[in-house]
């Protein structure tokens, strides 16, 4: 198994990558109201909707014509200094949904939504409605979780008046993921998307644990 940065740059990472936020002149993030309360919500690059909404057209089209290819999108949060990725979150967005055979909603939303939008939709319980409520006023205090605390605290600096500045300008990657993708552990490629995920965040938890936010499958050990 290689190292995780000999895998970024196999993805080409560097040459992929978008501001997961948009950014003001000042480098403060833009909000943007969302929903019938029009709550503010930290609004995504275009570049970010751009990759997203392409990435799930594909997966769309291969539905529609019964040829899916691709278990889903494999998508990473991270920081880059000096060229070096920093991992924050790896997740990914499944093709298929709980229902057997059927479309995932995260999916279909990338067509034309905002509230999912393979996981980092503008709605509650989705990435970027979830930190929005723990970073920004006018949101139900029972909307905010401690994991998006912990996103917000390795995120942004202490925000004030809804002024959020980010600590280190944060960028976002993804793919489609299929039997075409390398493996970050060759010797067993191809591999699902699930799979590629666990193997993914196991390495980085080793490698960069004290920036990595995912808490589920983490490497784990004791100390002897």
């Amino acid at each position: 198994m290689g190292t995780l940065q000999e895998h970024f740059r196999s993805l080409c990472v560097l040459d992929k990558q978008v501001p997961l936020f948009c950014t003001r002149r000042d480098g403060s993030i833009e909000l943007l109201p969302y929903g019938t309360n029009g709550r503010l919500v930290l609004k995504r690059s275009d570049g970010m909707e751009s990759l997203m909404r392409g990435l799930g057209k594909q997966l769309i089209r291969q539905y529609d014509a019964g040829q899916v290819r691709n278990d889903g999108i494999l998508y990473m949060m991270h920081w880059c200094i000096d060229d070096e990725i920093i991992p924050l979150y790896i997740g990914k967005a499944e093709t298929f949904g709980r229902k057997e055979g059927s479309l995932s909603e995260n999916i279909k939303d990338l067509d034309k939504g905002n509230g999912k939008f393979g996981r980092w939709g503008y709605g509650y319980a989705y990435h970027l409605g979830d930190l929005s409520a723990a970073t920004l006023s006018g949101h139900e205090g029972s909307k905010v979780t401690l994991k998006y605390e912990r996103w917000r605290d390795r995120l942004f600096y202490p925000v004030e008046k809804n002024v959020v500045r980010p600590r280190d300008p944060v960028y976002f990657f993804a793919t489609l993921w299929g039997d075409k993708q390398k493996s970050v552990w060759s010797q067993v490629s191809p591999t699902t998307l699930a799979f590629e995920e666990y193997l993914l965040i196991g390495l980085a938890s080793r490698e960069y644990g004290k920036y990595l936010l995912n808490q589920e499958g983490r490497y784990r050990y004791e100390e002897v």
